[in-house]
């Protein structure tokens, strides 16, 4: 499936759409300013994202290596209970 990212023309915005925006027939509005121009977003189009996608039980749906709950590091690396950047959403606080 492919998604393209664009900006507002107006305020910059950016978005993602499920289609080229020349194949719609009428664009969305821009949630901010409301205005219905866009351009693409280069950058964000060109960017490998299907590195750094996860799917452990940190979260539960995809998301970024090495985010604050996420079981693994950005370099791979397992985080397990007891490191220093393992977090647990169960954690009450209280020592033991």
């Amino acid at each position: 499936m492919t998604r393209y990212h664009v900006r507002c023309r107006h305020c910059a915005t950016r978005r993602c759409l499920r289609k080229h925006p020349d194949q719609f027939a009428r664009l969305p509005r821009c949630s901010v300013c409301g205005r219905r121009t866009y351009r693409l977003d280069r950058w964000m189009n060109r960017r490998d994202t299907t590195k750094t996608r996860c799917d452990c039980e940190g979260y539960w749906f995809p998301h970024r290596q090495s985010s604050l709950f996420c079981w693994y590091r950005s370099d791979g690396t397992g985080r397990f209970p007891g490191d220093t950047d393992f977090a647990d959403r169960n954690y009450d606080g209280l020592a033991a």
